[in-house]
């Protein structure tokens, strides 16, 4: 199985960028995907946990209210947005799921069109981590076939309340089970490592009917009144929500109890919340050391996930063999070999990552000038960050 901030998120969760007009693509940002098999997990508690372990299966947390007044303009710009969800909810799922993918070609051919700087980050970004691979107009149709993938990617996320336990093979097939007994085994802690590629919401819910379902983390919306409807939609696999605080703390505890935990290996975070230094197509970013942590703390293996596209129009879950870590691997060290794993999967099919999502946002400070994508800035926490032989790239 597998990027926008508001002042207080949890540092391993996104939420939604400020919509602008020309930034249409931040209305539906990509999740946090993280979830922990309850079925797997032991029923003990440590006795000095604040936190119970059995929590109710399907149950989906209140999106915590903002804590200032919303400006009147703000608030009908919310209530739209709401609205206009709450009506893609009851209209989508009425359609037929072959209509999904030219609704989602034509929508992501708009975004592409009409969000202008999205645009601009995805070619941007396709030309730091291919160099001239690619010419221009590539870069552009890639681009393009990014956005009609978050978009279709959106449209089955709406379309999800059609699937059940019963009925999920008939649209996502799964391998890979059977190559290692910690899929089947409910006292071997795995941690899945996931991207933001292809179809991710998919892949978070077929491994809920294929694991068995788990506790996943709530995104945090600028715009209050859509977080409950996305928590609903992402539970219809049995995933309970949790909210972001002390999430980390909840799955180190549900992994060391043999459970199974979910992690993001392109997550990138700012480098002061514990960020830890990854050459992503030979570029240096911060990212997320949720995969190290678990691996170090809850003693569990790791096992890369991927869900690929299939020409039929339905989805292929693909379950990897666990990866081989020495011994005393530093979070750092954690985080790249899992990258490792992604990279040349996303190399290959360009056009199914998040290219729009602004991946480099900082940049070595002794970085030549074109190396790093446009909006990337130089800061000194992210040099503080960086192996002292590799500052100069």
């Amino acid at each position: 199985m597998f990027q926008l901030k508001s002042p207080q998120r949890h540092p391993f969760t996104k939420g939604l960028s400020r919509p602008r007009p020309d930034e249409l693509s931040s209305l539906l940002p990509a999740p946090p995907i993280l979830y922990i098999n309850q079925s797997k997990a032991r029923q003990e508690v440590n006795p000095d946990s604040t936190t119970a372990t059995n929590e109710t299966v399907n149950s989906v947390s209140p999106s915590e209210p903002p804590e200032k007044p919303i400006p009147g303009l703000k608030r009908l710009r919310y209530q739209l947005e709401f609205f206009g969800l709450r009506l893609a909810c009851a209209l989508i799922p009425l359609l037929p799921y072959h209509w999904l993918k030219p609704i989602a070609n034509f929508a992501g051919f708009c975004f592409h069109h009409l969000d202008s700087r999205g645009r601009a980050v995805a070619i941007d970004n396709l030309r730091a981590a291919f160099g001239d691979t690619y010419d221009i107009a590539a870069r552009n149709r890639i681009a393009r076939a990014s956005f009609q993938n978050f978009a279709r990617t959106m449209l089955c996320l709406f379309w999800s309340p059609n699937l059940n336990s019963e009925n999920y093979q008939k649209y996502i097939r799964i391998e890979g089970l059977d190559t290692d007994p910690i899929h089947g085994s409910k006292n071997s802690p795995g941690i899945y490592i996931l991207s933001h590629f292809s179809n991710f919401e998919w892949l978070s819910l077929g491994s809920s009917f294929a694991l068995g379902p788990g506790l996943a983390v709530a995104q945090t919306f600028k715009n209050p009144l859509l977080g409950p409807i996305f928590d609903q939609l992402r539970a219809q696999g049995g995933h309970s929500i949790i909210p972001p605080s002390r999430a980390l703390v909840r799955l180190i505890k549900r992994a060391r109890s043999g459970g199974i935990v979910g992690a993001a290996a392109d997550l990138s975070i700012n480098p002061s919340l514990g960020a830890v230094p990854v050459r992503c197509f030979g570029l240096w970013t911060a990212m997320s050391p949720m995969a190290g942590i678990l691996y170090e703390r809850g003693n569990s293996r790791l096992v890369p996930s991927q869900i690929f596209p299939e020409p039929d129009g339905f989805f292929r879950i693909v379950y990897r063999a666990p990866l081989a870590m020495p011994e005393g691997s530093t979070h750092q060290q954690i985080a790249q070999a899992c990258w490792d794993t992604m990279e040349p999967i996303i190399r290959k099919n360009p056009e199914l990552w998040l290219w729009s999502y602004k991946q480099w946002r900082y940049k070595p400070s002794t970085a030549p000038d074109g190396t790093y994508p446009f909006y990337s800035n130089i800061a000194s926490r992210f040099d503080n960050i960086l192996p002292q032989a590799e500052k100069i790239v």
